[in-house]
């Protein structure tokens, strides 16, 4: 009973969140980042509840999502963060010990 009624609200959600998209009350950036969200979420649950195929297509759709969502500028302030963080990296030269 607790997995039927996870499913439907699993359903209605991305069907709302469709409607908006589409009626442009939210972005294609927030709609994919929503659906990456729901996605995993769908992902964890049905794991726990043993749905094996349901957590592949939750995976898929999740990293579809996701990709989307990076993509199409969504990840911009991410990508820029990493990017500063990566100028700060000062790498330092190693060498294997000798005779060891």
């Amino acid at each position: 009973m607790n997995a039927t009624v996870f499913a439907i609200s699993y359903a209605l959600l991305n069907a709302i969140m469709l409607i908006l998209a589409d009626t442009r009350r939210i972005t294609s950036q927030q709609y994919f980042a929503y659906g990456a969200v729901s996605s995993t979420v769908l992902g964890v649950v049905g794991a726990f509840l043993g749905w094996t195929v349901a957590v592949y297509i939750a995976a898929a759709a999740a990293a579809l999502s996701a990709w989307s969502w990076w993509n199409g500028g969504g990840g911009d302030d991410t990508k820029r963060r990493l990017k500063s963080w990566a100028r700060r990296f000062q790498g330092v030269r190693r060498s294997a010990p000798q005779g060891a």
